[in-house]
């Protein structure tokens, strides 16, 4: 008997044992906010693995991508819910979440310099009145552009229906344009059957299709495409103070390496010129209309939508 109790005590002691050891690891699950396997997705897709494999405490299980796992609008949201733990997005994807997150695209410095600044830690604060925790930019140095079906030779979109995101609304119909949205997938058909004449694109990522209805690239580029990476508030409140420090620390590894996003974005121009589409290069006065409206545009709404805390993010 005393052989039996003993041997049960043992296995108890390490049931428990291993239950404590599992219960060292926390599991997140995480999304993006594009299509996975996609150019936007691929910063959130190495920074998976590199998680996983520096053995922290902190596992990450990635479910995928919009819109396969639900609208890209509505996957912050989630996360601010907890049904998510972690999620890729662009700040233009979650302004229903946080209006003020529509500055990140606005940002004129390095993510080096917005973390010494405060402007990471204000954008921070701003994240846990909505229920999250704001982790980093993972990418940024990606400039958009206008893309056209029909030469333009000044800063000047007044006759142009263009298809376009929030991010650069405001932008184009202060230079004339009028606008309509759409899903990604329905860019091509609009482009090919003449509905718009145009559409807002980073530098990067178009879709392999898009060159057969893209003629004309208008440079220089404005704004920056922020991906960012946050956490539901409460999960980052349970995590251990290594754990946390193991994901800051690899967020800030990411921001580090988003450096690299510049040189695809020189890559990128090549490649576009390569399959047939041509630059439109504003210069001198032109180039500062095209860059101050863009600017005023962007800062207007920012401040509209949020008048206590724009003017503090624009600082």
């Amino acid at each position: 008997m005393k052989k039996i109790l003993s041997g049960l005590a043992l296995a108890v002691a390490a049931s428990a044992y291993s239950g404590t050891a599992a219960a060292a690891d926390a599991t997140l699950s995480a999304a993006s906010c594009f299509p996975k396997g996609t150019y936007f997705s691929k910063a959130m897709e190495k920074f998976v693995p590199s998680m996983n494999e520096a053995n922290a405490g902190v596992k990450i299980n990635y479910v995928g991508g919009a819109p396969a796992i639900g609208s890209p609008f509505t996957l912050v949201q989630k996360a601010s819910k907890g049904v998510y733990g972690l999620v890729s997005c662009t700040g233009a994807y979650y302004q229903n979440v946080l209006t003020e997150v529509d500055a990140m695209k606005l940002a004129e410095k390095s993510n080096e310099e917005l973390r010494k600044n405060g402007g990471f830690a204000l954008m921070d604060k701003l994240h846990r009145e909505k229920g999250l925790h704001f982790l980093g930019r993972i990418g940024a140095y990606i400039p958009f552009h206008l893309y056209l079906s029909k030469k333009i030779d000044k800063p000047d979109l007044t006759g142009l229906h263009l298809r376009v995101a929030p991010i650069y609304t405001a932008f184009f119909t202060a230079l004339g344009a009028t606008t309509q949205r759409s899903t990604i997938a329905e860019v091509y058909t609009y482009m090919e059957n003449g509905t718009v004449a145009g559409y807002g694109w980073p530098v990067t990522g178009l879709l392999p299709d898009w060159h057969k209805v893209t003629k004309y690239r208008v440079d220089p580029g404005f704004y920056d495409a922020d991906i960012n990476l946050v956490i539901h508030l409460d999960t980052w409140e349970k995590l251990t103070a290594a754990q946390q420090k193991a994901l800051g620390d690899m967020a800030i590894k990411y921001e580090g390496l988003a450096q690299g996003f510049k040189k695809e974005a020189v890559d990128a121009v090549a490649d576009q010129k390569s399959k047939g589409i041509e630059a439109i290069t504003f210069t001198g006065a032109d180039a500062e209309k095209w860059l101050s409206t863009a600017r005023e545009a962007g800062w207007a709404s920012v401040i509209k939508n949020s008048p206590q805390h724009g003017p503090e993010l624009k600082k």
